[in-house]
């Protein structure tokens, strides 16, 4: 496990170079690879146990099995473990508490989910915000 300060953070996958985005007008989570803009921005908090929330615009990343999407409530499902990837020192996997699966983003096909399978592109890089 990585341990990761609090604070925020842009989200960006090694693979793509795409970045985690969530837009809380237009209910949009997603990623994007263009300029950097403040819904890029998370707030990344430790919990419990070495577990960690990753939250935008008061609402928290979490994933139920099947796909990924924001809530309002804080639940298990909406904790994460970054542990580090052995091939590439200082990236990350963000795996789900409950699920214990890997957040990816596949760009050619435009998902952004959940895998149990270790693939390239679930290898992110934790980009701090200077205050």
């Amino acid at each position: 496990m990585v341990d990761v300060a609090a604070g925020k953070y842009f989200i960006q996958n090694k693979l793509n170079g795409f970045r985690l985005f969530y837009n809380d007008d237009r209910e949009d989570l997603g990623c994007f690879d263009g300029e950097m803009f403040e819904d890029q921005l998370w707030f990344i908090s430790k919990k419990s146990n070495g577990y960690y929330s990753i939250v935008r615009d008061r609402k928290h990343l979490c994933y139920d099995g099947c796909a990924l999407s924001m809530t309002d409530v804080a639940r298990d499902n909406s904790l994460w473990v970054f542990e580090e990837d052995g091939d590439n020192k200082g990236f990350v996997r963000i795996i789900n508490k409950v699920y214990n699966d890997n957040v990816f983003y596949a760009a050619d096909e435009d998902e952004l989910n959940g895998s149990g399978d270790e693939n390239d592109d679930q290898v992110w890089l934790l980009i701090r915000k200077s205050d």
